[in-house]
């Protein structure tokens, strides 16, 4: 099957126009600042109109700095009147991860999911990829989902799957050997995942031979010592990707690598004084979320890039890191293990995860239940998690205070002293 036939196969089955969006972005990433700010001033008021128009919610704002600020709470809360009961065309449901411990689910149609893959693509072009040639996930469910539709959609782009759940030593082994014999061309995932496998590659050989053209990195902060010995494990350059979906965010490193080109026709994009970014994916209509905070802090660069592209560059993604767990035998896990295993549970609000060297301590955020309704749903989660991490302790507590930070945010996954969690 040759390769824009199976783009456009995939694009007929789903709905969307990814590579016909891709080809306009290949264009539109050259143009002058000046012409991509006019464009997007234009879409803004476009899409505020419309917003104005379908949810009642907004009715009364008379411009778009009048809009409040939204986060997962406010989405979570009113969730049904950002709802857009006028869109006709296929709506789609996603959840975030729920990096802070707080998933969200929200609603997106095909416009955005064009964009969401076109603006993908174009990342990856960037790191060498050339559409129709094999791809390896190293990540969990944020970035891939289950199912049969889902797996056909795979095999047509050719993309394969290594579960950045499981990094155990053998397990890599079995990753590394792969990636030498299977013909991959791009490497892609979370960027701690392929990190530990780059240590490891270089602790067991001291670099693997490959036919990668290049590795792109996201859902994590990428350090420059993180890209160097991913680079000298695999003999290829290393990108980074950042991305926010349901606030239409999609970032790139080009070839100077110095930032992440802001793909800005998909989203209109604000930093507040404290640098926190909030954003509008002005592709979705499906359900509004306009100037969604994406609880990303970031610094934008006010110089033109050297590779000539007009798209606006963020110089620095700060507070976007996320450890894996090792347990009290060394076995890591990735964070996302906690996410999926919560994810449906729709008692579930939000959670945290708090552990030292012998005890883990999940505490959940939940609907009121009754004492013997909680502890008939903490028995099946304790058994899960023992399954797969060594403990001598692992608890569950429900709806206790979160652990914060000096700014106020919890975190997800936080390991604290011994003396702590024991006094």
């Amino acid at each position: 099957m040759n390769r824009p036939f199976r783009y456009r196969l995939i694009d007929a089955l789903r709905g969307t126009a990814a590579l016909d969006l891709l080809d306009d972005l290949r264009e539109q990433q050259y143009w002058p600042a000046s012409r991509l700010l006019a464009g997007a001033e234009a879409r803004r008021a476009e899409y505020f109109a419309a917003l104005r128009r379908d949810i009642p919610l907004f009715r009364d704002a008379r411009h778009f700095d009048d809009l409040p600020v939204i986060d997962k709470r406010f989405i979570n809360t009113h969730h049904e009147a950002l709802r857009n009961r006028q869109y006709r065309g296929r709506v789609l449901r996603k959840k975030t991860s729920g990096s802070t411990g707080e998933p969200t689910v929200y609603y997106t149609g095909t416009p955005s999911q064009s964009y969401l893959w076109a603006g993908l693509f174009l990342a990856w072009e960037t790191a060498g990829f050339r559409l129709g040639e094999k791809v390896v996930y190293l990540a969990g469910s944020a970035l891939f989902r289950q199912g049969w539709q889902l797996g056909a959609f795979y095999r047509l782009m050719r993309v394969e799957i290594m579960s950045a759940f499981d990094m155990s030593s053998a397990r890599m082994d079995d990753y590394a050997l792969a990636l030498r014999q299977r013909g991959y061309r791009l490497l892609y995932g979370y960027s701690s995942a392929i990190h530990r496998l780059a240590i490891h590659v270089l602790q067991r050989r001291g670099g693997a031979r490959t036919s990668l053209r290049g590795i792109v990195c996201t859902a994590e902060t990428l350090t420059e010592r993180m890209r160097n010995d991913i680079e000298r494990a695999f003999g290829v350059p290393c990108f980074g990707q950042y991305g926010c979906n349901d606030a239409g965010v999609s970032a790139f490193e080009c070839e100077a690598r110095q930032g992440y080109h802001l793909i800005s026709p998909r989203c209109h994009a604000e930093v507040l004084g404290d640098g926190r970014l909030v954003s509008t994916d002005l592709s979705n209509q499906a359900m509004y979320l306009p100037r969604h905070d994406t609880g990303d802090l970031v610094r934008m660069s006010g110089r033109a890039c050297r590779c000539g592209r007009g798209f606006p560059l963020i110089e620095e993604v700060l507070g976007r890191q996320y450890d894996f767990l090792v347990d009290a035998a060394g076995n890591p896990m990735h964070y996302q293990f906690f996410m999926f295993l919560l994810r449906e549970d729709r008692r579930v609000h939000s959670f945290q995860v708090v552990y030292d060297d012998e005890t883990l301590v999940l505490n959940l955020h939940t609907v009121p239940l009754s004492g013997a309704e909680q502890a008939a749903m903490a028995r099946p989660y304790r058994d899960r998690i023992a399954a797969s991490l060594v403990f001598g302790d692992i608890r569950c507590v429900f709806n206790q205070p979160y652990i914060v930070q000096a700014n106020g945010k919890h975190r997800f996954l936080l390991r604290r002293s011994t003396s702590v969690m024991t006094g």
